[in-house]
């Protein structure tokens, strides 16, 4: 509600109840009321055009059924021309047209009232006239509002696409969060186990400790490659995005053999046959292996870790198993458990972790495959 609409809808109010004494519209006890009534409705004019003209057009057949006269009071008349406006420009145009019939039929009617009850006269040209004189403004107000109409469903358009849009930023900052987390982890835990490596070699053979170092450099260069990637989706200019491909399930066994190199025994499965995934299902299932076998190099203790690939009818089950004593992120609540759990739930996969009843900790995530694909 705008100030100026309570502001008219005030000063309306009070020249309709000045009127009553002025005109002598009797009986008093009904026309103050409803007057009253219909003026402070007006402030509703623009959000409700239909209901408040609904309500001027109630509060005069009222008046008229009470004997009170609806031919000499000129505010009610400028109070009906308001309606007829606010119901044309602020409605579409179909319920504007509904709104301007029910307007000018609702003040037939009164004026029939009055006309019955002997309150006053008519001449055969007044309905017309009067009805016409209604109307106007609301005519007015459909051809001349529909650039108004037209303002106000582009704002809202617009407003939903901005609405729409930041609610992918948010999306994507999560899921590039992500990817951030699982990059960083996997990559500095293996660099860690590396260069580990390479201290104790450098020790007892030197000339051993050169395979470490150089596993450390080149697990350095793919974390960056990956970095590069995901900032490079942050960037406005699609000509700067030139960055490689984001991994898959063809890459799990080159990341088996990595964590192999960091110390870490693991068996590669693979059952049924192999189908092709969507993009997003393809590095989901890959990012499920990647994290799981982190936390295996992380917590395993030194276990034997086992990565199935289950290729099913309903969809590709990852498995990732350890025989360590160790448990993924001590409870299982950790970042990188809640990432591989949201990661399947975007596909409507189901998604399980937790210790082993023979010891060891296991991922197990089925993900949907679409069929013939």
């Amino acid at each position: 509600m705008k100030k100026l609409d309570v502001a008219v809808a005030l000063v309306l109010t009070a020249w309709m109840l000045a009127e009553v004494w002025a005109e002598h519209l009797h009986p008093a006890w009904a026309s103050v009321p409803l007057m009253g009534i219909a003026g402070v409705a007006l402030a509703w004019r623009r959000p409700f055009p239909i209901p408040v003209t609904l309500i001027a057009v109630a509060t005069a057949i009222a008046e008229a059924a009470a004997g009170q006269t609806m031919h000499s009071a000129v505010a009610p008349v400028v109070g009906f021309a308001l309606c007829s406006w606010a119901v044309g420009a602020y409605e579409e145009r179909r319920r504007a047209v509904l709104g301007l019939v029910l307007l000018v039929c609702g003040i037939w009617i009164a004026m029939g009232v009055d006309l019955l009850r002997g309150t006053d006269q008519y001449m055969g040209t007044d309905f017309p006239w009067i009805g016409g004189v209604l109307a106007a403004p609301g005519i007015f107000g459909i051809v001349f509002g529909a650039r108004t109409r037209s303002l106000r469903a582009a704002e809202a358009r617009a407003a939903r696409l901005e609405l729409e849009r930041r609610e992918a930023v948010v999306e994507e900052r999560a899921r590039i969060a992500r990817e951030l987390h699982d990059v960083i982890a996997h990559s500095v835990s293996v660099m860690t186990v590396q260069a580990g490596a390479a201290e104790e070699m450098l020790r007892v053979d030197p000339s051993r400790a050169l395979e470490p170092v150089r596993a450390v450099q080149e697990t350095g260069r793919q974390a960056l490659v990956e970095m590069k990637r995901l900032v490079g989706i942050l960037r406005e200019r699609d000509d700067e995005v030139g960055l490689a491909p984001q991994p898959g399930l063809a890459d799990v066994e080159r990341l088996v053999g990595q964590m192999r190199d960091a110390g870490l025994a693991v068996e590669l499965r693979v059952e049924g046959t192999p189908r092709a995934a969507p993009i997003g299902i393809d590095l989901s299932a890959y990012r499920v292996v990647q994290e799981a076998l982190t936390n295996s190099l992380k917590h395993g203790a030194g276990g034997v870790v086992t990565v199935a690939l289950r290729y099913r009818d309903d969809g590709l089950e990852v498995e990732v198993a350890d025989d360590g004593r160790g448990t993924a992120d001590g409870n299982g609540a950790g970042h990188g458990l809640v990432g591989m759990r949201e990661r399947v739930g975007i596909f409507g996969g189901t998604f399980e972790a937790g210790p082993r009843a023979g010891g060891g900790f296991s991922v197990r995530a089925l993900l949907p495959l679409q069929s013939g694909t």
